[in-house]
């Protein structure tokens, strides 16, 4: 059966980007309409600054002054507004003008001043964590917690003030500020103390009644304090092992604390909303819990705000309700949503596993060996952030793919919990026992089509477990039984990434290569007890973290993750089935002795993509061709990959006739270099030459049609292509460079010295030169739509 290649009359067709929203009929990405609705909340607050720079607009009283300005420059900074905006500079002189006697103002000048991160706020910082500790209510030696204001041990205490004056210590300490060991081991105390048999706290003595808000916010103070108290917590010994692995004394009232929210998980309180919504952000955010009761916290949160978001009138951009309430004052009730809708779109740059048994009613909470040590991805991925992305705010997250996949039954099934996952760049898993035992086969499912989508996996023996050893090879060697993990070798870039980190010194990586890439690690030896003391001392703690460090440079290529929501397209299985049928267009990629095909998914991504984006009509399915078969004739797209010296014969010209015959009449070659390989180049240079007596590679220019908007629905120029030119270099905006041979006014061959195949299939590295996987698919599709272009188009 010959393949037939529809010839489409193309208009402007956005092939490099998904139809806008209303021409699908469909509302836009959720991703997008949260930015919308961050950027209409920051012009209400800009709008409503005063010229004293505060926003001290309506306050119920004098005594707390100054918290809706602090609250309002809180949310400018998380938002995104640079701390060196007019309007935020503005706010942070008056911020810094106050002497709050309250403890809620006190809390936040302190949280505002640390998120603006200047120096010269570092005395007016310490001063407010004095002032904090020495507010605190004690009644026989314990801590009570706090009251609104300074006033000593007669007053009640609540939950509320408690609340803040926690995060504005821990503010204080994330600003450098030293706070003795008594004071966090007070809070803990606290927190276990007056928790509810149920899991819940309280507002406080007066008013008994359990609640969610205060419930979250109970639950952030006993991980904060545990935080606060971890240094230290494990001993590494000298056989790899750590003392204390996987216990914390505040872990069974964290557990009852979300087990109650999750049984009562709701977004509209009536009333107290918005302060709602920002502390459950908080107990997502530290907890790491994507979902909450089987509700994607973040995703319904966000769905919640933006439709409740004022548009018309002169409160457009703003949040609030009618009547009386906490939820009536505009700048208070936009700041909170602000915070939730910010913070919580931090982009995710580590997703941890879990794994464990399941009963009839779920997974066995109780089994927590897929997180032993709790604040390990939190240390890495903050070393990360700094050493890595120059202190780009980046996130971690807990995954349950099993929960995530719900009633999935199908690999098609999986495609959307798959695209959730695929949002953070790298999955984690670690522990004790074998995962080999402990992940279903919907879980492991989803881990294939996690790496064939693109994903990385970063995996760990705890504390160098034997169980979990043996259990994680057998479990790569049942999911990619073609595939050897093996040791990495010393050149390998992941040890030079970023730091110089040698195999041996003092650890040992072994790595699952795919194609043009590893895009699975394993260290058999303990990392995560390392990262877990968040000491970064020299030695083997410092090096765990360099190590950690270039394991995600490599992984990411240096590239930060989209923020969160942000869609990640997948391949569907069932999309596969659509080959072989009549009218439908087809590649072949052309098979020689230069190792062939390191990117095998190349070609299906590619048309995956021009069938949603463009509409084509398209087999998956790429055929595999010998230059000698005379079938290649019949297929108008031949695709050529390579790293490797190869060469055919041609003493009798027989070898290239049909390949010759095809781009004389209407084919086209479109072939790259993988990962810029110069023995492939060089190759196939000789191999144009003869296969096109008379003709030799030229660049094709910049303003060629192939590149236009017409052809492609925007013009391919710096503005939208980069570029890895050099190993282990930066990505770089440049004009698209591609070599070409025409037969007449038609180019026949087109070519890449840069990879392309790579990052069609998601998984170039940090060694790679080539086109980013945006950039090659504007490419590779604008040479598809060039080859489908009608001929009297002009060229």
């Amino acid at each position: 059966m010959r393949p037939i290649v529809l010839l489409l009359t193309f208009a402007t067709i956005a092939i490099n980007s998904p139809p806008p929203a209303d021409a699908q009929g469909k509302k836009e990405p959720l991703v997008g309409r949260v930015k919308t609705s961050i950027d209409l909340g920051v012009r209400f607050l800009r709008g409503k600054q005063l010229a004293n720079g505060s926003w001290e607009v309506n306050i119920p009283s004098a005594g707390v002054q100054g918290g809706w300005s602090s609250l309002a420059v809180l949310a400018l900074l998380n938002s995104g507004v640079p701390v060196n905006d007019p309007a935020v500079k503005r706010g942070l002189e008056y911020v810094r003008s106050l002497q709050p006697t309250m403890t809620y103002v006190r809390a936040l000048q302190t949280m505002v001043l640390v998120e603006a991160g200047l120096d010269e706020d570092r005395e007016r910082i310490v001063k407010n964590v004095e002032w904090l500790i020495k507010a605190r209510v004690i009644r026989g030696g314990k801590l009570m917690g706090w009251t609104y204001n300074q006033i000593g041990a007669s007053e009640a205490t609540d939950n509320s003030n408690t609340q803040y004056a926690l995060l504005g210590l821990w503010a204080g300490k994330q600003g450098g500020v030293e706070i003795n060991r008594e004071i966090w081991e007070s809070i803990r105390d606290y927190y276990l103390r007056t928790q509810e048999a149920d899991g819940a706290w309280d507002y406080s003595a007066r008013y008994p009644k359990s609640n969610v808000t205060m419930t979250s916010a109970g639950l952030c103070g006993i991980l904060i304090a545990g935080m606060g108290l971890n240094v230290g917590r494990e001993e590494i010994l000298d056989n790899g092992t750590a003392t204390n692995c996987g216990v914390y004394e505040e872990n069974p009232a964290a557990a009852k604390a979300i087990t109650w929210i999750r049984n009562r998980f709701i977004l509209n309180l009536r009333d107290r909303t918005f302060y709602h919504l920002y502390g459950l952000e908080r107990a997502g955010r530290l907890t790491g819990q994507r979902f909450i009761g089987g509700h994607d916290w973040y995703r319904e949160g966000c769905e919640y705000l933006v439709e409740q978001q004022k548009t018309t009138g002169p409160d457009a951009g703003s949040w609030y309700t009618q009547g009386p309430g906490f939820d009536s004052w505009p700048v208070v009730s936009t700041s909170f949503a602000l915070l939730f809708l910010s913070k919580g779109r931090t982009p995710v740059l580590i997703s941890k596993a879990v794994h464990g048994p399941w009963n009839r009613s779920g997974r066995i909470e109780s089994d927590t060996d897929w997180n032993n040590d709790r604040n390990d991805l939190r240390h890495l991925v903050e070393f990360s952030s700094k050493e890595l992305f120059k202190k780009l705010p980046l996130n971690w997250q807990i995954f349950d793919m099993a929960r995530s996949a719900n009633e999935a039954v199908t690999e098609e099934d999986l495609v959307e919990p798959v695209s959730e996952l695929l949002q953070s760049p790298i999955l984690y898993i670690t522990g004790h026992q074998s995962p080999q035992l402990r992940f279903n086969q919907t879980e492991k499912t989803m881990l294939k089509l996690y790496i064939d989508n693109g994903g990385f996996i970063l995996a760990e023996a705890c504390c160098g477990s034997p169980a979990f050893d043996g259990g994680f090879k057998a479990l790569v060697a049942q999911l990619w039984p073609d595939n050897e993990l093996k040791d990495l070798p010393g050149d390998h870039p992941v040890w030079k990434s970023h730091f110089v980190v040698g195999p041996g010194n003092p650890f040992q990586l072994m790595g699952l290569s795919l194609g043009c890439k590893t895009v699975l690690i394993y260290s058999p030896q303990d990392l995560s007890c390392l990262w877990e003391s968040g000491s970064q001392k020299e030695g083997k703690h410092l090096k765990a973290f360099q190590l950690g460090a270039n394991i995600v440079s490599y992984a990411t290529g240096m590239e930060p993750p989209q923020p969160r929501l942000t869609p990640i397209d997948v391949a569907n299985p069932k999309d596969d089935q659509r080959s072989g049928k009549r009218g439908y267009f087809q590649a072949a990629q052309l098979e020689h002795r230069g190792d062939w095909q390191p990117a095998p998914r190349a070609m299906r991504n590619l048309l995956d993509h021009l069938r949603k984006f463009a509409g084509l009509d398209v087999s998956l399915k790429t055929e595999t061709m010998k230059i000698f078969n005379e079938s290649i004739k019949d297929f108008k797209f031949v695709y050529m990959h390579g790293r490797r010296d190869f060469a055919f014969r041609e003493e009798d010209g027989e070898e290239l006739q049909h390949l010759r015959f095809n781009l004389q009449n209407g084919g086209m070659l479109f072939a790259d270099a993988c990962c810029g390989q110069e023995a492939f180049d060089k190759a196939f240079r000789k191999f144009v030459a003869k296969l096109l007596p008379g003709h030799k590679l030229e660049q094709v220019p910049f303003t060629d049609a192939l590149f236009s908007k017409e052809l492609n629905g925007e013009a391919l120029t710096r503005t939208n292509i980069r570029v890895r030119q050099e190993k282990g270099g930066p990505l770089r905006n440049v004009d698209p460079f591609l070599e070409g041979v025409k037969i007449g006014d038609r180019w026949v061959v087109l070519y890449s010295k840069y990879d392309i195949g790579c990052a069609l299939e998601k998984h170039q590295s940090p060694e790679c030169r080539g086109y980013d996987n945006a950039s090659a698919l504007k490419i590779a599709s604008a040479a598809v739509l060039y080859l489908l272009e009608p001929a009297d188009k002009g060229r």
